[in-house]
């Protein structure tokens, strides 16, 4: 009983990520303040997370300040480009609804493939970003190809990711715990779950 309670005990270390996470959830919820700035507070988050599960971290606020700073120009670029290509994806969505010709499931077929590509990527960049210096071509493209040749932690990353967005679609109740829970917790958790995931597919590259 006093080992668990020790300093150096499971639940000392527990308790202190656990304060941790709620620390850098707030310092993510800050930073996406500015809107434009979602992107490079994401790449910061997982910075930091992925730096957790290998036992590599420092003080929190200092690790995601500086990793925001040094990735803040290529993941607002790649923030910029995901949202042009989201609002051409919506506005397809919106164009399939007046469209009767030809070709229709095909069509919509292609629109859903397109659609699990963008989410896809949209999940997976931030975390190549933060964890790999490349172009943002090389990122996009790498962050596929990891995808692809991983699908078996890719899965539970998307799980992970959408998963509570569907139940705050399904249930007005989710809704209401899921808010409270993301605004001191949610989104570092989800972050830190999924960073053990990444740091098993990043091991092999």
């Amino acid at each position: 009983m006093k080992h668990f309670l020790n300093m150096e005990g499971p639940f000392y270390r527990f308790l202190t990520r656990f304060v941790e996470l709620i620390v850098l959830n707030c310092m993510f919820l800050l930073f996406c303040i500015p809107i434009f700035t979602i992107g490079a507070s994401t790449t910061a988050l997982y910075s930091v997370t992925l730096k957790m599960v290998r036992n590599e971290e420092g003080v929190v606020y200092s690790c995601f300040f500086q990793a925001f700073k040094k990735n803040f120009k290529q993941s607002t670029i790649i923030s910029i480009l995901l949202l042009f290509a989201g609002i051409i994806i919506l506005l397809d969505y919106l164009y399939l609804k007046l469209y009767d010709g030809n070709f229709t499931l095909l069509i919509i077929f292609s629109l859903f493939f397109f659609t699990f590509i963008y989410l896809l990527l949209t999940i997976l960049i931030f975390p190549y970003v933060a964890r790999f210096e490349n172009t943002i071509r090389e990122s996009v493209v790498n962050a596929l190809k990891i995808a692809v040749t991983n699908p078996f932690q890719t899965i539970p990353v998307l799980i992970f990711s959408i998963g509570p967005v569907l139940l705050i679609l399904l249930s007005p109740h989710f809704f209401l715990v899921a808010l409270y829970l993301s605004i001191f917790l949610g989104f570092s958790l989800v972050a830190y779950l999924n960073s053990f995931l990444f740091r098993n597919i990043y091991e092999k590259y």
